[in-house]
């Protein structure tokens, strides 16, 4: 029997403690107050006028005393809770910031930890020169060392092969998100580069070095097929009539499935009321984990998503919407798994379309800055490694907007055997979350959950399908 968690977790950013979402929770619910009680309070005076003036409420005169007391207690309530609400929201701000500046020391630390590192292997294999590798060659290749190799990894290597589960797990999540952080300092460390200095150009300085460069690093290394643009060839296959999303769910149900030749990217167009449109764009994920090939939702297009370029994916949706009809400042809601969400990302922080809500599930997408006026909502497995390889997300009060949703999707007995690494990525699981996202009364939610209802009445869906043209 599948061991499957039911609860979600809902956090404003992913360094912000519960405590402080609590904060701004709190100071939501005053600010609501207050308008309500102002509300009441005009009520309240339009009651006592009409007991006043008018002859046919005039029996109810006796209540007008107790209407002009109940009016001001509930000015001077809405004054209170717009006090209190402000000041519980600056006192969140400051904890959060307190909570980030924590943070920073961190990822300070743990940047040296990795320039360290990288100094210690580079005097390891060059600092001690030609002798030193000369004997660890000789050893590697000693008989007796092979077999003590063999008789150590070969249970760690089988064990992992047969419970390929040991990997599903939060810890291991973490420890990717840690490597993944940790890969430039370790690179400038062993480079050679002084220590102040990394920290300088690291992500804890002035951001010269970082994630970016490393998936730029990558995207070289993987040779001239990954890193030169390619032009694209577009198809746009069936267009069918359909109802706008009424919830999350549905709207998940609709991102296509990743593989080879399949579509990419589905765009769905709703009028409204007025004769106006709104669109919604759904986006796959990889499809092609290798590079040099056909397909643009591949990993070259991961690795310049996440090094912070234009990518093949990028440019094949941004072709999918000028082709429905999209144009610069049109209302868009984007919904997208894995690469698809990071590009959904890029295309919404571009600013370039007038983005209603932004969902992404499982995608590396952490690092890049969304306007706040976007219904940003990032849903992530616990075991999932995907989300992690975009390294540590925003935090502090620049993360505060993105929502992110968190679900374990196995309890402390841990996944069943034969679970892969990769059950927790699949898009199926994340439709499960995204109906347990319906259910859920979190009003943090609510932003979004307007954004799907503000799509107005049903239209046509249309899918497409790109392809690298590599001559």
């Amino acid at each position: 029997m599948r061991s499957t968690h039911d609860d979600i977790d809902v956090s404003q950013g992913s360094s912000i403690s519960v405590e402080t979402d609590d904060l701004f929770l709190l100071a939501t619910a005053l600010a609501v107050l207050a308008v309500d009680a102002r509300d009441w309070s005009h009520e309240a005076a339009i009651a006592r006028c009409v007991t006043e003036w008018s002859a046919d409420a005039a029996p109810f005169g006796f209540a007008e005393p107790d209407l002009a007391r109940s009016g001001a207690e509930l000015l001077e309530a809405s004054a209170l809770a717009e006090s209190l609400g402000l000041k519980l929201e600056r006192a969140a701000v400051e904890y959060a910031n307190g909570e980030q500046h924590r943070s920073d020391v961190g990822g300070i630390l743990s940047a040296l930890a990795g320039i360290l590192a990288g100094g210690f292997l580079r005097n390891l294999t060059v600092g001690a020169g030609a002798p030193t590798a000369a004997i660890a060659l000789l050893i590697t290749q000693h008989p007796e060392f092979r077999r003590l190799a063999a008789v150590v990894g070969q249970p760690v290597a089988a064990a992992i092969a047969d419970h390929p589960e040991l990997l599903v797990s939060p810890a291991f999540v973490r420890l990717v998100r840690t490597l993944v952080a940790s890969a430039d300092d370790v690179a400038m460390g062993a480079t050679g580069v002084a220590p102040t200095v990394a920290w300088f150009l690291g992500d804890e300085g002035a951001g010269v070095v970082g994630l970016g460069s490393m998936a730029e690093a990558l995207l070289l290394l993987a040779g001239r097929n990954a890193y030169m643009a390619t032009p694209l060839t577009m198809t746009r296959s069936s267009t069918t009539s359909v109802s706008a999303p009424a919830t999350l769910a549905d709207a998940a149900a609709r991102i296509p499935a990743s593989g080879a030749g399949k579509p990419q990217v589905r765009i769905e167009r709703y009028a409204d009321r007025r004769g106006g449109a709104s669109y919604a764009v759904y986006i796959a994920g990889t499809s092609d984990f290798s590079v040099g090939g056909s397909e643009p939702f591949d990993m070259a297009s991961n690795l310049a998503g996440i090094a912070g370029r234009d990518t093949a994916a990028q440019q094949a949706t941004v072709e999918a919407m000028n082709d429905a009809g999209i144009r610069r400042g049109d209302a868009v809601s984007f919904f997208g798994h894995s690469q698809g969400g990071l590009v959904a990302t890029r295309i919404a922080a571009s600013g370039v379309y007038s983005t209603q809500s932004l969902v992404t599930f499982g995608s590396p997408s952490g690092q890049i800055r969304v306007p706040d006026s976007i219904a940003h909502v990032a849903v992530e497995h616990a075991e999932d490694i995907t989300p992690a390889l975009g390294g540590a997300p925003i935090g502090g009060t620049d993360g505060r907007e993105r929502i992110v949703v968190t679900r374990g999707l196995f309890d402390e007995t841990g996944p069943p055997p034969g679970t892969s690494p990769g059950d927790a990525h699949h898009m199926a699981r994340y439709a499960e979350t995204a109906e347990l996202i319906d259910g859920s009364p979190d009003p943090r939610l609510t932003p979004m959950r307007e954004a799907l209802s503000g799509f107005g009445a049903g239209g046509w869906a249309t899918l497409y399908r790109a392809e690298r043209d590599r001559g």
